[in-house]
């Protein structure tokens, strides 16, 4: 199912589907899948994206085979550094 998500780009431990990486949303973990355009998103951790993929869930997970991604402005940032 195609699926677009906002969120913190985060380090999660090893699994068995060699995910490294997730994008948190609202408390929920969306595991990001090492191909496509999710290995670029290993350069990204703690830094806001929008991701765009197909989703698989599983009881224990949901991952994310990622197609397209946008880093998104940070405006707390922007106005402190002004």
């Amino acid at each position: 199912m195609k699926t677009t998500v906002k969120g913190i780009v985060v380090s999660v431990p090893l699994d068995g589907r060699q995910t490294r990486i997730a994008v948190s949303q609202d408390g929920i973990e969306y595991r990001i899948m090492p191909r496509a355009a999710g290995i670029d998103l290993e350069d990204e951790i703690n830094v806001s994206v929008e991701v765009t993929g197909e989703l698989l869930e599983e009881e224990d997970a949901k991952y994310l085979t990622v197609r397209s991604y946008k880093v998104l402005e940070d405006d707390a940032w922007d106005d402190d550094n002004r």
